[in-house]
């Protein structure tokens, strides 16, 4: 019998690059020298932050981010590469030149919702807000394809909540473990029955609160963190079998 191939890879959340809160763009640099050159990477969400970027306007805040992803790609010429959305980048004129850049870079895989690879299970995780079925996750996507850049008083403000660490201290009342856990399997149920038979690990973001293998139902949950400033970044490891890719 011929040995069934296992794959390696690394999965990334929350970068929010171009925002200034963020150390996302020399986090990732210093993760990229990590990667084994064909290692899957998934990036899990709000790669990008369309809200809070620091750039002249969206128009350019969208190309940088079609460069910045050109630019992995051609650093990691064998590694495959799926990106799924987050609220901060579900932008819908980002949504467009991602698809574009997808058509012309075979080993760039979007992803709205979820991806399955093997028995890892991957989403972004604003799912867990409250408790979701599909419609209320697409409505509240919906109105992010539609935001609009804030100015640079008001990110600056932004910044300061962070600093003085209010963000964190919300995010450590409002997404404690074991109800996000909880969150996130609820809407999991409600989208893709019998998931937890399938899946042994579930990897989300989105509550800048990192942790690993927190076990529920059997399954493993981990959160990778984030590149904003005093919350914790937390990429992490996985390993999969190519033939049993799914995306729901």
């Amino acid at each position: 019998m011929i040995p069934t191939p296992v794959r390696s890879g690394r999965v990334v959340s929350d970068l929010h690059l171009f925002s200034r809160r963020s150390d996302g763009e020399a986090l990732f640099r210093s993760l990229e020298p990590q990667l084994a050159p064909d290692e899957t990477l998934v990036l899990n969400g709000d790669t990008f932050d369309f809200r809070w970027s620091t750039l002249q306007d969206e128009a350019s805040t969208i190309d940088a981010a079609v460069r910045w992803l050109a630019g992995v790609l051609e650093r990691g010429p064998r590694r495959e590469i799926h990106f799924l959305l987050g609220n901060h980048d579900c932008h819908a004129g980002f949504r467009r030149r991602l698809e574009d850049l997808g058509g012309r870079h075979p080993r760039l895989h979007c992803h709205e919702f979820r991806l399955q690879l093997g028995n890892c299970l991957f989403l972004h995780g604003d799912c867990t807000n409250r408790r979701m079925d599909h419609d209320r996750l697409a409505r509240f996507r919906d109105a992010w394809s539609r935001d609009r850049q804030r100015g640079q008083v008001a990110a600056a403000a932004y910044g300061a909540i962070d600093a003085i660490g209010l963000s964190r201290r919300f995010h450590d009342w409002y997404f404690p473990e074991r109800t996000t856990v909880r969150r996130l399997a609820h809407h999991l149920d409600l989208t893709d029955p019998g998931w937890d038979q399938r899946v042994s690990h579930c990897f989300f973001g989105h509550t800048h609160r990192p942790f690993e293998s927190a076990v529920f139902r059997g399954v493993n949950f981990s959160n990778t963190g984030s590149a904003i400033r005093g919350m914790g970044f937390l990429p992490l490891a996985f390993r999969w079998v190519p033939d049993t890719a799914t995306v729901p």
